[in-house]
């Protein structure tokens, strides 16, 4: 078996849920860093966080995040430190994290007046999927399936950025 060519770094399947689709107008209400740092140590940080906005009932039916469960909780300015140490400088891995997940945490960052933080690299299992030219679907839960990954609790920011993890280590 070949050697890990992620061994020795900062290593993070990342996810996010949030209000709706638009990374303008719609708001985070749960991230995860699910990996190891460059030791081999396990990092665990996931929160709900409250999006100071109604949550869509059509948001809520996906990843079964309601008003009430965020309702007391801090925003996600409250994070934003914690998840710029752990993003700087790390190996990223998420699943259309290009398109979707990345421009939401810049957003975010912007509204508490944060920098962005710069990862060594940002690996989208998406984009290695259509590169490797892998049948579709392209979907997570699919692509999960088709390389035998146990998938439960799909729409949970934490279950999506460990599968993501995963799934980059299965398509290595």
């Amino acid at each position: 078996m070949a050697n890990d060519p992620l061994a020795g770094y900062r290593v993070l399947g990342f996810d996010l849920e949030t209000t709706g689709l638009s990374s303008k107008k719609d708001r985070i209400v749960q991230f995860a860093l699910i990996g190891c740092d460059s030791t081999g140590s396990e990092i665990h940080l996931e929160s709900l966080v409250n999006p100071n906005s109604k949550i869509p009932l059509e948001a809520s039916n996906i990843h079964g995040i309601y008003d009430e469960d965020v309702r007391n909780l801090s925003d996600f300015s409250a994070h934003v430190n914690e998840i710029h140490e752990m993003l700087e400088g790390a190996v990223v891995i998420g699943h259309n994290i290009e398109r979707f997940d990345w421009p939401f945490l810049r957003a975010e960052f912007l509204r508490a007046g944060m920098l962005m933080p710069e990862p060594l690299a940002i690996l989208d299992t998406l984009i290695v999927a259509r590169k490797l030219k892998i049948p579709r679907s392209h979907k997570l839960e699919n692509l999960c399936q088709r390389f035998d990954i146990t998938f439960e609790n799909a729409h949970t920011a934490g279950a999506d950025a460990a599968a993501t993890l995963l799934l980059m280590h299965k398509m290595m």
